[in-house]
């Protein structure tokens, strides 16, 4: 008894530490919204925000009124609401948890706060607590301060069922991908806002609680599961696709748990043995902790390139900017232990008066810091999936999470040239350039992007150097194969702007004002983009947005000598002008972005470069809505509207005929370019196209529907035609059906190649598990690139209808953001 009362102690001392702690760094009105937290969740007030209705749940065990928060009342001209004893409270406690009084603290951070609720509630009385804590969490962001609400279940993380009711993978929810590690994140870094004292001490048991109904007990985290190390790794880099120093200080720290497994110590238990040495000074502190065992692990590796890079991570989080004076309202408590750290590790003042210049950096050390993050995360993963490969999958983690998880790394981490990746502002507050500079190399026959001009003698191409500091006018920002992915990528990413100017090395101003033109053009269509849903990723890709770019670099109109306005009222041919039949489009590109939110570029060059485009995009147009947005932007310096035209009701005719076709019909379309005659052969999977006889009527070919005469042949005769729906390419898909004792497996690969099979007495979700444990961690059986995980689908009969469905998620899940 006498030894569980000083434990409490030591863990109310460390508390009242953190709280302090958190307020000193908190400008004086957000320490008043600090104050406020509790209290909102306390009483259902009229005058304090987020309140519903009387029936919406309140109460914390153990409140009590603090003069701060009615300080805080008064400060925010609220009025001081009367706090009555209730028979029934809510909330075993209010916990906030993170970053929050520690070294990863800085002006920016939010404060995660789990509401931790009495088992009882209902549904009803849940569902009324998460709108409760949306318009907290609105009313908050109104001060520029953000605190996000999480519900959590007194007994989640002991008892699975209670587990798996919880709340499913989302945009701030981990999902299944990690449980234990997120306790002993808890355990480390909690605050007590109000409520009882978590017992999270070693040698803390449930019986402790059982003798003290003030303490709150979650669970025991001293042996952490192997399993759990790949579903975290992987939820840390879907967090890192936003905070990519963030993820990777706590990516590392898994590395470096992995690697001392099965003989870990927790920071949790260091921070314990420092509470009960009476240690609290800044040593005793959970991020300052997860630095030193990172530091400590990779000196043992000699990896001092990651070392590097995780210092500078560490310091841009907390915020501590040491080449100013500290903030006006007090001395940070972190100031000296910093100013100490940099000095042991010899920094000078210029890098860290660049890093504390970090809201400023221009694009050329965002894509410089964006590569070494994303290097260091990767390598990181690859270790942990190395781990992992040894262990199972943890039984927690839904398959389904897992494949929603890779599929949204997949864009952010492919080594595919034709994806546009997007490039993390981080700190910087804008990414915009006043001129962009394309130097085309013949050697390597790729564009390549700069940020400032050229000087004249620099006429061979200069490597980038990887001078992190003063990344100047040789550095290279971005390449292609393309120049007009890389006027899309600069689109993309914000350092093309209306003002922007642009210019072309060797070339003359008439180039620069096609690049401009183009880069105009693409600005409203490529900041306008759809969200992405939980839907979209489990299911087959499909086009959102087509953007067609003609004559951005050869361009025939130059020596067309004619009046335009004869187009207006004359049938004329672009693709097939006048007694020489010219073709008017020389090359063409295309930009897209598909539902699983990726940008792609790809350009076609040649006779057939428009053919061959539509080839290309047909088949993801199969699955697209009528608010697809096919788009064409002509860079000719002639007939740009007819041009414009004649491509919008090609493309259209293009989306209708696909829509149209049928699994065992296909429809044909006629085009004449330049001196030929084409036939466009649209079937259900996808167009193909080939020469015409010039011999026979246009009128006996044109809207020809012809039988399939591929049919007898066709693998996909003998499966149901729904499948047909839902290919794509680049994508492996498996569609599962359940008969009897037997599971139907039909597996249509990368390249839409199927392959029939039939397993006995095997059920749905062993086969769904196998076969992701065996692609995660079977070399043989991963393809690149990486995180292209399969897809899994169910056939299922609704009323009847034979209906492809999304294995293992529901509706409601599929419906929200991701």
């Amino acid at each position: 008894m006498v030894t569980a009362c000083h434990q409490q102690e030591l863990a109310l001392q460390l508390n009242s530490i953190r709280v302090s702690r958190v307020l000193s760094v908190l400008p004086q009105m957000q320490q008043a919204l600090f104050h406020l937290i509790p209290l909102m969740l306390q009483v259902n007030h009229p005058d304090l925000p987020g309140t519903l209705n009387t029936k919406t749940p309140c109460g914390i065990d153990f409140f009590s009124l603090s003069h701060h928060a009615i300080e805080a009342c008064e400060a925010m001209s609220l009025d001081v609401p009367a706090v009555i004893e209730m028979q029934s409270t809510a909330f075993e406690g209010v916990y906030a948890m993170g970053s929050t009084a520690s070294f990863g603290q800085n002006p920016k951070s939010d404060i995660d706060v789990w509401l931790v609720y009495k088992s009882h509630l209902t549904s009803a009385e849940l569902d009324l607590l998460k709108h409760k804590n949306k318009l907290m969490t609105d009313w908050f962001a109104g001060f520029d301060f953000e605190v996000n609400f999480y519900l959590v279940h007194p007994m989640q993380f002991r008892d699975s069922s209670a587990f798996e009711s919880n709340q499913s993978l989302g945009i701030e929810h981990s999902g299944t991908s990690q449980h234990w590690l997120l306790l002993e994140e808890f355990y480390r870094s909690h605050i007590c806002l109000a409520g009882k004292t978590v017992a999270w001490w070693p040698s803390a048991t449930q019986q402790i609680t059982e003798q003290y109904p003030h303490l709150l007990y979650f669970g025991d985290i001293n042996s952490l599961p192997a399993a759990e190390y790949f579903g975290a790794s992987l939820w840390q880099l879907y967090k890192g696709l936003n905070k990519p120093h963030k993820a990777l200080l706590k990516v590392l720290l898994l590395e470096t748990y992995a690697s001392e497994y099965p003989n870990t110590t927790l920071i949790t238990q260091q921070l314990w043995q420092l509470c009960e040495q009476q240690n609290f000074s800044s040593d005793n502190d959970a991020y300052l902790l997860l630095y030193y065992r990172i530091e400590r692990y990779l000196l043992t590796q000699e990896d001092d390139n990651r070392l590097e890079i995780v210092r500078r991570c560490f310091y841009l989080k907390s915020g501590v900017l040491l080449s100013q004076l500290p903030p006006s309202w007090g001395r940070d408590w972190r100031y000296s232990k910093m100013r100490h750290l940099v000095n042991q590790w010899g920094w000078n003042p210029e890098l860290i008066a660049m890093l504390d210049n970090s809201p400023y950096w221009h694009s050329g050390q965002l894509k410089w810091f964006n590569q070494q993050l994303s290097e260091l995360l990767l390598t990181s993963y690859k270790n942990l999936l190395q781990f992992a490969s040894k262990q199972a999958l943890s039984d927690r983690m839904r398959v389904e999470e897992l494949g929603l998880l890779a599929r949204k790394l997949h864009s952010s981490f492919s080594d595919d040239d034709h994806i546009l990746q997007p490039l993390n502002r981080l700190w910087s507050l804008s990414t915009a350039e006043k001129v962009l500079v394309v130097r085309y190399c013949d050697a390597t026959s790729r564009f390549y992007l700069y940020r400032q001009v050229q000087t004249n003698n620099s006429a061979s191409f200069i490597e980038a150097r990887e001078s992190f500091i003063g990344a100047d006018a040789n550095q290279v920002i971005h390449e292609a194969d393309n120049v007009c992915s890389l006027v899309a990528w600069s689109v993309m990413n914000g350092l093309a702007t209306f003002d922007t100017q642009w210019a072309q090395v060797g070339r003359g101003s008439h180039r620069a004002n096609k690049l401009a033109y183009l880069s105009h053009k693409l600005i409203p269509i490529l900041h306008n983009v759809p969200v992405v849903s939980k839907r979209h990723l489990c299911e087959p890709w499909f086009y959102q947005k087509i953007i067609f770019v003609v004559n951005i670099d050869e361009d025939p109109t130059v020596k067309w000598q004619g009046q335009e306005l004869m187009f207006d009222y004359i049938d004329l041919n672009v693709l097939s002008f006048g007694r020489n039949k010219i073709n008017m489009l020389s090359s063409v590109a295309v930009v897209c972005l598909n539902s699983w939110g990726e940008w792609q570029s790809h350009r076609f060059d040649g006779d057939t470069a428009l053919l061959e485009a539509i080839s290309f995009v047909v088949l993801g147009l199969k699955r697209s809505d009528d608010k697809v947005d096919l788009s064409v932007v002509s860079c000719s310096a002639k007939l740009k509207q007819p041009i414009f035209n004649q491509l919008k009701v090609l493309l259209l005719r293009c989306y209708g005929l696909m829509k149209k076709v049928s699994q065992t019909s296909t429809l044909m379309h006629q085009i004449t370019i330049g001196e030929h005659r084409y036939g466009m052969y649209f079937n259900s999977l996808g167009m193909m196209y080939r020469k015409i006889d010039t011999a026979i009527k246009k009128d006996l070919v044109e809207n020809l529907v012809l039988a399939r005469p591929e049919l007898i042949d066709d693998p996909y005769a003998s499966v149901p035609s729904v499948i047909q729906q839902f290919i794509a390419t680049g994508a492996k898909q498996y569609f599962l059906r359940e008969r009897n004792d037997i599971l139907d497996v039909f597996v249509v690969d990368e390249n839409n190649q199927l392959t029939q099979l039939q397993y006995p007495h095997t059920n749905m979700k062993e086969f769904v598990s196998k076969e992701s444990h065996l692609y995660v961690f079977n070399e043989k059986k991963q393809r690149l690139p990486v995180f292209n995980m399969p897809q899994f689908f169910k056939l299922t009969r609704i009323e009847g209808e034979l209906r492809v469905l999304p294995f293992g998620l529901s509706d409601d899940e599929m419906g929200s953001a991701f």
